[in-house]
């Protein structure tokens, strides 16, 4: 078995170590808030007197904002302070003793986290199609679904970039708290995690084209939508891939400069 492996089955022992709780925690969140945006919504639509709005119908917004919420899971990943946390501790040695590179074993224990809200994901997105919009699930839905979640994935391997290289601040910096939650914040609101990036301004819109925000949440969420076409997919895969490879060479540059900070004793 090769090394991704046991470290993918090793972290899924971690998150299914108290499933029940897990579980109730996931559906609640989930479910409030989509019951809180859709009723915000609901009086919006009924104040503005329309039935739809920057294309979006109320049913399209609340299948959006189902959408949402287990997508920024999938985005996200591991956690806060997955990194500085450890580096804070000196618990990050343990890592340099690993016969692997730390940002290998960080990014794939990440993932794991993301592959398995992305199953979550499946599930209640099927469900929904099923039981809710009462809709005949079709071989494009699915295949929308499938392409959908891979662009989450790419998305989190690039959040996943950003927050190693804010996290790593940590090796100079006593606290990264507020960093990270900034991240957060630009990923939620110009990414399409608070309302759909359709109601912000012209302008805004154009300004964030080419940085990777849009194309974090909103993409993956709209191609599940079925409301991107395979161009917007393209463009927003190769904007994705070139940033990747922009934030691994500062991953790279700022780990070869702070390693030599490490002094291993934890604060």
């Amino acid at each position: 078995m090769k090394w991704w492996r046991h470290v993918v089955a090793m972290e899924l022992r971690k998150i299914l170590a108290y499933r029940s709780d897990f579980w109730i925690t996931f559906l609640g969140q989930t479910l409030i808030q989509l019951l809180v945006a859709r009723a915000l919504w609901q009086m919006i639509f009924d104040a503005q007197g329309v039935t739809e709005m920057q294309g979006f119908t109320l049913e399209m917004m609340s299948l959006y904002y189902l959408i949402v919420p287990i997508g920024t899971r999938i985005l996200t990943g591991e956690s806060v302070g997955f990194l500085a946390r450890e580096i804070y501790e000196g618990t990050f040695t343990r890592y340099l003793l690993y016969p692997l590179s730390v940002f290998q074993y960080k990014t794939t224990t990440y993932l794991t986290y993301s592959m398995f809200y992305a199953f979550q994901l499946l599930i209640i997105y099927t469900l929904f199609r099923i039981f809710i919009a009462q809709a005949a699930f079709t071989f494009t839905d699915f295949g929308n679904l499938l392409m959908g979640i891979g662009l989450f994935f790419l998305a989190a391997t690039t959040y996943v970039m950003m927050a190693l290289l804010i996290e790593m601040i940590s090796l100079w910096a006593d606290n990264v708290w507020s960093l990270i939650v900034m991240l957060r914040f630009f990923t939620s609101f110009f990414g399409g995690g608070l309302i759909p990036l359709t109601f912000l301004p012209s302008w805004t819109q154009a300004a964030l084209e080419w940085t990777p925000f849009p194309y974090l949440i909103s993409l993956p969420a709209r191609t599940i939508m079925g409301l991107s076409t395979l161009g917007e997919m393209g463009k927003g895969v190769l904007i994705l891939s070139v940033w990747i490879i922009v934030f691994v060479e500062f991953v790279k540059l700022v780990w070869k400069r702070g390693q030599h900070k490490y002094t291993s004793v934890g604060i």
